[in-house]
């Protein structure tokens, strides 16, 4: 079982033949992280985007251009378009985002005739090392803040799937998934409680597996079993959440910025559902977060052991 970031990057380097393909990394926090994967031997990668802005880039980092393979494109949608096609060839195994728009990167991926559809939903996936789990380290998970404005029952039970992918990679065989809410209580008017009774049904009569589902839980019930026991909630989910399904986008990107803005933690995040790992960090996101996105996708990918 992968428990902290460190563990998660030593696993990353022990994968083998594993290509990370980037299009146009050509600011220096891009290329700040591809030469920090490559001293911890995480990744091969492959760059596409203007050679010569690329060869200087690295060369101001301490890096040899010499080093990487760069695939000359002339401009942001070329770079991405060639990243796409290399991993449909199957010679990418991971895509991160360089210094582009999030929309420039997905709009080849989603391609319905040359991109990465697999006819699953897509979702963000975000990771960051439990605050609260001090004894006994672990990984705490939240989705969807990058992705999915409003998703629906269907969008969610995609959603839930593809971050229980995640956390089997991770070593867990059954993680806890809370379903998140203002309430635990159910109530018609609020949609995202009604989502969570029959996600937990479902879950409860096996057509939801891989994983243990509850909810509606707030926050609170999510993370303490103190407050779980409090309020008379016995299911072994609450107070022990592992991946958090938050109602709506806002939610989870209020969450996620306040891990790290607030309690200045190092996050990872993948996006689940395409043919391989799709990475879209910020360009705010530090280089630590990235390398900790990279590992991620490799952990998540098809590449060897």
């Amino acid at each position: 079982m992968i428990r902290n970031f460190a563990e998660l990057r030593a696993a990353a380097a022990s994968r083998r033949d594993v290509v990370v393909g980037v299009p146009s990394p050509e600011d220096d926090n891009s290329i700040r992280t591809v030469l920090l994967c490559r001293r911890e031997g995480i990744g091969t990668f492959i760059l596409s985007g203007r050679r010569e802005v690329i060869a200087e880039r690295i060369r101001e980092n301490g890096g040899d251009a010499d080093e990487f393979h760069i695939i000359a494109a002339g401009s942001e949608a070329e770079a991405a378009a060639t990243i796409v096609e290399l991993a449909r060839r199957n010679e990418v195994d991971v895509i991160l985002k360089g210094f582009l728009s999030t929309a420039e990167l997905m709009s080849p991926a989603l391609d319905r005739e040359t991109g990465l559809r697999t006819g699953r939903l897509l979702s963000d996936i975000l990771i960051v090392e439990n605050p609260l789990s001090t004894d006994h380290p672990s990984l705490l998970g939240m989705t969807d803040g990058g992705l999915n404005i409003l998703p629906d029952l269907e969008q969610k039970i995609e959603i839930v799937e593809n971050a229980a992918a995640v956390f089997h990679q991770l070593g867990i065989s059954e993680p806890s998934i809370g379903i998140m809410a203002a309430s635990e209580k159910v109530k018609e008017s609020m949609p995202a409680t009604v989502h969570a009774q029959i996600l937990t049904e479902m879950n409860r009569d096996g057509r939801l597996q891989g994983c243990r589902v509850y909810g509606p839980l707030a926050l609170d019930i999510a993370v303490s079993a103190e407050a779980a026991a409090h309020k008379g909630i016995q299911d072994p989910v609450a107070g022990n959440v592992q991946i958090m399904v938050v109602p709506n986008v806002e939610a989870g990107n209020l969450l996620g910025k306040a891990f790290t803005y607030y309690l200045k933690i190092p996050v990872a995040h993948v996006i689940m559902g395409a043919r391989i790992p799709i990475l879209i960090p910020s360009r705010n996101e530090t280089e630590i977060d990235k390398i900790n996105s990279v590992a991620l996708g490799i952990v998540c990918g098809r590449g060897k052991n």
